[in-house]
């Protein structure tokens, strides 16, 4: 999807600018990590960065929030913690080891991680992950310093009592490999092969399995749709050779991983209709099946047919794996992304209640200006909504870089209480 590849790609850009500062500072706000782990890169971050994460990013003020605790297992439509509490997934993605400069994002990912635990009260943070990073364009190959970098990222959130989410991500590979990763390949396994020899038996990390599959293309039958979806099969002329089902067996029963698994659907995980009428509903342990940005109207009906269903019908568990509301960047051109939903005011309220009503856990998108706050200098101030001023069109907003940031916090506070 355009969506996803042009704006995952602006957002690498604008953080180069943005990660340098104090090494004594951001080491103080990422809670006990040294100096060498939070060495800056990069130059001209702004003064209030590191203060800023240094406010919202004591210990202490991590176990203010509540936590929740795994090991995680499926009940029906509910997943459940250690002691079978019920557990709801709130959190934000943050998502800078998924770019092939991802050695530029490693401080701003530690102070996006305190901030998620501290200053929006989540108890899970997402990390998108990339396989070229990891192993080659080749799929092949084992870059230690990246696994590192993984680790220790994981290691900071779990020191922030939060659950972690690991996300295989796809979306940024190399140009010559990006046609051909629409969906699982023979390296996506060794990917997981990777992570769970370090996280299969880690009760706070969740598998995120494989981020927006899009073997999809428009006018194509749901019938095919869902078969290489679960599958695999020629695309494109590139070969699948098998899809989620086999990549989800594969990750449960050959490699032991005891993780919950995250499931995306076909479209960029956009809907889930038609995956009963499909037969398409995997037959693996421990699944919840994650949206991303829904794609029919906003509105109750269009949630109820794209993921609502599955719990309605007792089929499985449901989380927003991906989500946010936020007005497009101001343009000559009218421009309205998907992201924007044009009646936010009201609709963005009715969504979270909505999810809240079913159960249905929301990991948002991103600790970036524009989207869930304003600016880097303060990760605690969220972005707000206008119902007078708010516009979905790039070329005509009275008041830009509007966004859902306050709500979704409220929400996550709510959940948190």
């Amino acid at each position: 999807m355009a969506r996803a590849r042009l704006a995952r790609v602006g957002r690498g850009i604008g953080w180069r600018g943005v990660v340098a500062g104090s090494a004594v500072a951001v080491a103080a706000a990422v809670g006990g990590a040294t100096a060498a782990d939070a060495a800056p890169v990069g130059a001209g971050a702004p003064i209030g960065l590191a203060a800023a994460a240094g406010n919202a990013a004591a210990s202490s003020a991590a176990t203010a929030c509540h936590k929740a605790v795994g090991p995680f297992s499926v009940n029906g439509t509910r997943v459940l913690g250690a002691g079978e509490k019920p557990f709801v997934s709130y959190g934000i993605t943050v998502p800078g080891l998924q770019g092939p400069d991802w050695t530029g994002s490693v401080t701003l990912d530690r102070v996006k991680i305190a901030a998620t635990a501290t200053a929006w009260c989540a108890n899970t943070v997402r990390l998108q992950l990339s396989e070229d990073d990891l192993l080659g364009p080749d799929g092949t190959g084992f870059n230690r310093a990246y696994m590192t970098a993984i680790e220790a990222e994981v290691s900071l959130a779990e020191r922030y009592q939060l659950v972690v989410v690991l996300n295989d991500e796809t979306n940024l590979a190399a140009p010559a490999e990006e046609s051909v990763q629409l969906g699982p390949t023979p390296g996506t396994e060794t990917f997981w092969r990777d992570l769970a020899n370090v996280y299969g038996n880690d009760p706070q990390v969740i598998f995120d399995l494989f981020n927006e599959p899009r073997m999809y293309s428009v006018g194509m039958s749901l019938a095919r749709e869902w078969r290489l979806w679960r599958d695999g099969g020629s695309f494109k002329g590139a070969s699948y050779p098998f899809g989620m089902a086999q990549l989800a067996g594969y990750v449960r029963n050959t490699l032991g991983a005891h993780n919950l698994f995250w499931i995306e659907g076909p479209r960029y995980s956009s809907t889930f209709a038609g995956m009963m009428q499909q037969h398409a509903v995997l037959n693996v342990s421990g699944v919840v099946y994650a949206v991303h940005h829904p794609a029919g109207q906003a509105d109750t009906a269009s949630w109820n047919a794209d993921f609502g269903y599955l719990i309605i019908r007792g089929v499985a568990p449901v989380v927003d794996g991906e989500w946010t509301n936020y007005e497009p960047p101001p343009t000559a051109y009218p421009v309205a992304p998907r992201s924007c939903w044009p009646n936010a005011p009201t609709s963005v309220p009715e969504f979270l209640q909505y999810l809240a009503g079913y159960g249905i856990g929301l990991n948002a998108y991103t600790l970036q200006p524009g989207f869930l706050i304003k600016s880097y200098s303060n990760l605690a101030a969220p972005t707000t909504i206008n119902a007078k001023t708010w516009s979905c069109r790039s070329n005509s907003e009275p008041v830009p870089g509007q966004g859902a940031g306050a709500e979704i916090l409220a929400w996550f506070q709510q959940q948190n209480g």
